[in-house]
């Protein structure tokens, strides 16, 4: 794949990456090595120690983290051209989630060594990081807040409206164009991300679609009334 096409990538627009030059990019990119994974296979685990700053190149991430009684929480899937692996690398701990690919995936691993060594041509380049760790601690923090939400069906709305905007996959539905949440996606993961059993999150998925704020085709979610899943979290009819 060329590097034209990746830059082009919204989510890869989105990220804090895309503020840097052309030339700091290649130079960045230049070190990088494609690695392959099925599906299910691991990147790396909660406190490996961290090797890589990594980019979706093509398929899906989750990432994950395990809470100290071993309950696992899904706070995001990573779509192409998204970054992750840097609170590891920006410390020096021990990563602090897991890495999984879904489906058959690619990532770009840059070593930390190449990174840091550029840091010194391109002081920008460690900004840049610096920038996307933090955002990074933004998500968990997002996630923390949502799982304090009292009802899955608040959990579960405000999770589907945070993958939606991180995956941004639009597709036409009726004349206009919405939010679509992949089929890649489970109802497992959803419960995993949302606290909740997957016969609850089914039930309720259900009941959204019939108050027609979601649509359910293919195994795909389209997102149809953001509003009203945004203003579940403050409601238990469900």
């Amino acid at each position: 794949m060329k590097l034209d096409t990746f830059f082009a990538r919204e989510a890869f627009i989105n990220s804090e990456f895309s503020s840097l030059q052309r030339e700091v990019l290649v130079e960045l990119f230049g070190h990088g090595q494609i690695r392959n994974f099925r599906t299910e296979e691991f990147v790396y685990l909660q406190e490996d120690e961290p090797s890589c700053v990594y980019f979706v190149f093509s398929g899906h991430i989750r990432l994950s983290y395990l809470l100290e009684d071993g309950t696992p929480i899904l706070f995001s899937v990573l779509p192409p051209g998204e970054s992750f692996g840097e609170l590891g690398v920006f410390d020096g701990e021990g990563h602090a989630e897991m890495a999984t690919a879904i489906g058959d995936s690619s990532v770009l691993a840059i070593p930390q060594t190449a990174l840091f060594g550029l840091f010194e041509h391109y002081g920008e380049l460690e900004k840049v990081l610096g920038r996307t760790v933090a955002r990074r601690y933004r998500s968990y923090m997002h996630l923390s807040r949502i799982l304090g939400l009292k009802s899955l069906a608040g959990r579960l709305s405000q999770c589907l409206v945070r993958l939606a905007d991180v995956l941004g996959d639009r597709v036409e539905y009726n004349g206009r164009e919405v939010l679509q949440i992949g089929p890649y996606l489970t109802q497992t993961d959803l419960g995993l991300m949302a606290r909740g059993a997957r016969g609850n999150v089914n039930r309720t998925l259900k009941a959204w679609e019939a108050e027609g704020w979601i649509a359910m085709d293919h195994r795909r979610i389209l997102i149809l009334e953001r509003n009203s899943l945004e203003n579940a979290a403050f409601t238990d009819d469900y």
